[in-house]
Formats: structure tokens, sequence, C-alpha cells
């Protein structure tokens, strides 16, 4: 029995996409139907039948199939491998945005349920060896430490990918074989919800398979999404940029002193006197989480490195508010707290996560040769 500290499997496709996806499916496939177990109950917590679900899930999926047609095959090719129908795998992709084109229907200003996160980012000239440091605790329903897996792409055209997802998705975290990294923030905004955009986790396969960084802010800035996110992106050739998006515009941070640190709530200026920020009703303890893990890193600028990162990611103070997440209960009645810590060196193309961390982090190491 699979238990939520059990180090996170490895899954590894190549091929076309079409192929690809078969073979996801097939080596995920236990874990897909845990993933589809979890959401039918969360969506019935918040008040979404899987009638419903599937239903909005057929909008989406027209939409997946514009926006890549490659990814569609590989969606088509992961349903057809775990014995689940398309539009399960694109609700496994397009969770969030089922649930705010849920809200928008009923035409009522809720707080809805994003990923609840707190990155950061360490350059060059803040870490104690020269490398790119990145990583993130990424706070969601625990489930998911029993649903999630770690994805490795093979890519024909591009870069190899390297990602932490929950499975049957097709990108959430991680970074690509040219040593572009990536990690995520859920945000909320009065702009959010009503439109059918593009899935975020195949806008973030997009940002991975890119060869620089130009493409990889391109992937992001000209996307056409549902819902507002706050992105890191870090390049070990010593640069790195924080966009924060919506689906009207894009607003980003540059680092300073080499470090950007992000929870969940919009932190530019421009974004902020322009924007409702709405996840702040629901994290207002994202305010402290960026501030208290930003100090850390500073107290230790020059010397940053693995364990430096571990240390601000297991910050307890306010818990279960906490940069360390215990499980608690959010408004509409969903548990959330720390699936996994995250922490990737860019420069070296390694990445470690610890499962369910609060209940005492436990590291596997992941890279392209295993």
């Amino acid at each position: 029995m699979t238990s939520r500290t059990d180090p996170f499997p490895l899954v590894h496709v190549a091929g076309p996409p079409a192929e690809r996806g078969r073979s996801y499916g097939l080596q995920a496939g236990e874990r897909i139907a845990t993933g589809l177990s979890m959401y039918r109950d969360a969506f019935e917590t918040v008040g979404i039948s899987w009638a419903q679900a599937t239903e909005y899930a057929t909008r989406f999926r027209d939409q997946v199939e514009r926006y890549d047609s490659g990814m569609y095959a590989e969606i088509v090719g992961i349903a057809e491998g775990s014995e689940q129908s398309v539009e399960a795998v694109v609700i496994l992709n397009a969770r969030n945005e089922i649930i705010f084109w849920h809200d928008n229907d009923r035409k009522r200003p809720t707080i809805g349920a994003t990923d609840e996160c707190t990155a950061a980012l360490a350059l060059p000239s803040a870490t104690k060896d020269g490398h790119v440091l990145h990583g993130q605790n990424w706070d969601w329903n625990p489930r998911c430490a029993e649903s999630s897996m770690v994805l490795r792409i093979e890519a024909e055209d591009g870069p190899d990918i390297l990602t932490f997802v929950e499975a049957g998705q097709l990108a959430r975290h991680g970074m690509n074989s040219d040593g572009i990294g990536l990690t995520a923030n859920g945000l909320q905004s009065d702009l959010d919800g009503g439109k059918v955009g593009a899935p975020n986790p195949l806008v973030r396969r997009r940002l991975l398979g890119a060869k620089n960084l130009a493409g990889a802010i391109n992937a992001v800035v000209n996307a056409d999404i549902t819902f507002s996110h706050s992105l890191i992106l870090g390049h070990p050739g010593g640069s790195a940029i924080n966009l924060e998006v919506t689906p009207e515009q894009s607003y980003w941070l540059q680092p300073e002193r080499g470090l950007l640190v992000h929870a969940n709530h919009f932190k530019c200026p421009i974004a902020r006197a322009r924007l409702h920020d709405i996840g702040l009703r629901r994290c207002p303890e994202s305010l402290y989480r960026d501030q208290r893990l930003l100090e850390h890193l500073q107290a230790h600028h020059g010397a940053i490195d693995i364990d430096v990162l571990k240390a601000g990611f297991a910050d307890t103070f306010g818990s279960p508010d906490a940069i360390l997440r215990t499980p608690k209960q959010r408004p509409g009645g969903n548990l959330s707290g720390t699936v996994a810590t995250l922490i990737m060196d860019l420069t070296a193309r390694r990445m470690w996560i610890a499962p369910s961390p609060y209940l005492g982090a436990r590291f596997t190491e992941y890279g392209f040769d295993a």
C-alpha cells in the first residue's frame, strides 16, 4: 500500500506524442486513478458533480487541441494507456480552470481553490558554490502525495524535461536539460474565470520545452489563460525572472541581490494597484511566508546551499499556516498541506523531492540519467 512518505516514482517516456502518452498511462495508471478519485471527492466538496466537471472538461478538451495538437495526442495516449476517458485526463490538467469556471457560472465572487506554495531562487552571487538553486514547497490536497510522480521526458525536437506532476498532467514544476527551471504559485484576481484558456500544465510544458530563457518567457506572456498564477523561471547562466500573470496582463519582478521569493499574493506594485487580490483573503499568511523565507536567504547570502534551502522550507512559524504547512481545512472545505518540498540545482541538473515533509522530510534525488 502506498504511503504519503514513500518516494515519488519516476516515469520515463520517449518517442512521438501518442507513444509517450500511452507509455505514461500504462506506467502511471494506478496513480492516475488515485488522483481522479481524489478530485471526485474534492469537486463534490465545493459543489461540482463529476458530471458537471466532465462537461466543463469538454470545453477545455477542445481548447487543448487548438493550443497544441501534439499535447492533445499525448493526453489521448495517456487516457488509452490508463484506461480512462480523455475528459478525465483533461480534468487532471484543468482542475483549477474547472473550479474557476464553475464559480463564474454562479456569478459570485468566490474564494477559489488554488495551489498554495512558497518558492525561492538564488543566483550565483548569492549561493555558496556559484550554482543556481531553485525550489518550493507545494501546498495542495495532502492526498496528492499518493497520486504525484516525477516525469522524465525524452523529447524529439527540444530539451529533455524532468517535471514533478500529479499523475496524468503534462507538467507542473521542474527543469529541462538546458537548465531552465520552473516553480509556480497560485494567485487569484478579479480577472479570473469566465474564459476557456489553455490549462496551466500545458503552458508549463511548453515553457519547459523551450531551448532558451526567452522562449520560456514567451510561452508564458503570450499564453491565453483562465486564471492567475506566479512563475519563477531560472537559468544556470545566472538569469531569472518572476512573472505574475493574469488572463489579461503579465507583470514581472527582477531578482534583488540575486534572490527571488514568492508566495500567494501579488507583489509587483503595478499589479497591486490595478488588481483585486482575492487570493490574499484566502491566504493572508502568504505575506509572512514570503517575508520569512526571504529574510532566511538574505541571512545566508553568499553561502546559500541545498541545506539552507531545506531549512527555509522547513520553517513552522505560524503553524499550521506556515511555510511548511500541516494539513488544514481551507474555505470551501478541502484540506491543504505541503504535499512536497522540491529543490533543484539548475547548474548541476539535479532535483531533490521530499513527500509530505510535515511528516519528516526525506529527500530522494532525481536527474536526467536516472
